[in-house]
């Protein structure tokens, strides 16, 4: 074949759950990178599919192809499963991986509220797209509703032809914060989002801004990756939990914001620095610290007696976070553990709550100080098919006193084939001062044509 003739350029990733620990692809790149020289080091064979058991061996010293894919597409232990379908992302053809994926649920909910019982939910529809636009240009967008409302969560572009392991993107894109935020709420492996994150974070936290990724190899079994983003707004929304966060004893639900237009150094500021081991011939391990600024911001919510909304304006607030990722494969990528856990501090003004609402004296009383959180969990897979998981979660509600709560969850996921999941979950929540909580879910979730997003380990 002429060397003139594109070749297809392999993506690094790296495999945990599927596999011994590997740097595996989960989907073509674009044919826009000319054929290595003679005395390069071939390339490695592209993989069509992601599934359990498919892996390549370990590579962090890539050929210059190699090097330039997007980061985005890396993975490590606790991520979850991308299935591209039967398209390619990155191709000349018209189709640019459109998928769309459905997730609900039959539950049961007892948390002491008016809202106890059965019910009937749909957790979330979602249309995604992903293609290429040139050599270094690629992009992506995310719908998603839950038969109430339509948000668009995801609109970015990306651009990885700045140097090798490296790339930016702007647009607008989930927080990058732990081994969680990133992950669409349909995509975990557990029903719900860990109540710290909830709580300290949001369910899911798009924002509108610029990212920069960069990681690299350290000696031969080793990978750093650190980014760093500024957001003009981040605004968290979310589906697929059954207790209401919000106690309406504390008054009328009070909403953070930020003004449209601010200095730069008023913007919202995220980073985050990870990296990753191999332990043994089978296990991966990896560390991570997470930070999140919001330097100026408000809150509003509730109103006055002439019908204004309160709000207070000035805040800022910081949440930082470290977390820590076992993972381990049998030889043959059939069965696995994985162990994880993430730690949380807030400080600075954390919430606030409405006092007096509807009176000529009503007004925010700020909660300002710190407080901390954590959740752990442990998965287990005996086959491609079948995985058993248990998450806990205790922190500080941000609330007066900070009142200690607890949320566990026992889970079974089944795959009827790759593009299904069925799920059947326990949820038991405990609460300091407040009525105890359980339910029981029956989950189904479906994927049409390619499903995946921009992940990053």
């Amino acid at each position: 074949m002429p060397a003139s003739i594109p070749q297809p350029l392999a993506v690094l990733t790296l495999a945990s759950l599927l596999g011994p620990p590997a740097i595996a692809v989960q989907g073509n790149q674009p044919d826009l990178i000319p054929q290595a020289e003679p005395d390069t080091a071939p390339l490695a064979k592209p993989q069509e599919e992601d599934y359990p058991g498919t892996e390549l061996p370990m590579n962090l010293n890539p050929t210059p192809d190699q090097a330039r894919a997007p980061i985005g597409l890396l993975r490590s232990p606790g991520m979850p499963r991308i299935y591209w379908g039967q398209t390619t992302r990155f191709t000349s053809a018209f189709n640019p991986a459109f998928g769309i994926a459905v997730d609900g649920s039959f539950n049961w909910a007892d948390n002491g509220s008016d809202e106890d019982g059965f019910a009937f939910d749909l957790g979330v529809a979602e249309l995604t797209g992903q293609g290429a636009i040139s050599p270094n240009w690629w992009g992506n967008f995310a719908l998603e509703t839950d038969s109430e409302e339509v948000e668009l969560t995801e609109a970015a572009l990306f651009y990885s032809g700045l140097a090798d392991r490296t790339s930016i993107r702007a647009g607008r894109f989930f927080l990058d914060f732990g081994k969680q935020m990133q992950i669409h709420v349909h995509d975990l492996s557990t029903p719900q989002r860990p109540a710290v994150l909830r709580e300290y974070l949001g369910t899911e936290v798009p924002g509108t801004g610029f990212q920069f990724d960069h990681w690299a190899p350290i000696g031969e079994t080793t990978a750093f990756r650190f980014s760093t983003a500024v957001f003009g707004d981040q605004e968290s929304h979310g589906h697929g939990f059954l207790f209401d966060d919000h106690d309406e004893s504390h008054g009328p639900e009070v909403e953070p914001f930020v003004d449209d237009r601010r200095d730069f150094s008023e913007l919202i500021f995220t980073a985050r620095a990870t990296a990753m081991t191999d332990v043994g011939e089978e296990s991966m391990l990896q560390l991570g610290a997470s930070l999140r600024a919001v330097p100026d911001f408000g809150f509003e919510g509730g109103t006055n007696d002439t019908g204004d909304t309160l709000s207070t304006d000035g805040l800022n607030q910081s949440v930082y976070g470290l977390d820590l990722t076992y993972g381990w494969n049998s030889d043959d990528g059939t069965r696995s553990w994985t162990f994880g856990g993430e730690y949380l501090y807030a400080d600075g003004d954390l919430n606030a709550e409405v006092v007096g609402d509807g009176t000529p004296g009503a007004s925010l009383d700020l909660l300002s100080g710190s407080a901390q959180g954590w959740f752990a969990f442990a998965e287990h897979a005996w086959d491609q098919q079948n995985s058993v998981g248990l998450m806990v979660s205790s922190l500080e509600k941000l609330e007066e006193a900070l009142p200690r709560e607890t949320e566990s969850t026992l889970y079974w996921s089944h795959y009827p084939t790759e593009f299904m999941r069925v799920r059947v979950a326990g949820i038991h929540f405990d609460r300091e001062g407040a009525e105890d909580g359980q339910a029981l879910m029956l989950q189904l979730t479906g994927y049409i044509g390619a499903h995946g997003h921009p992940y990053n380990w």
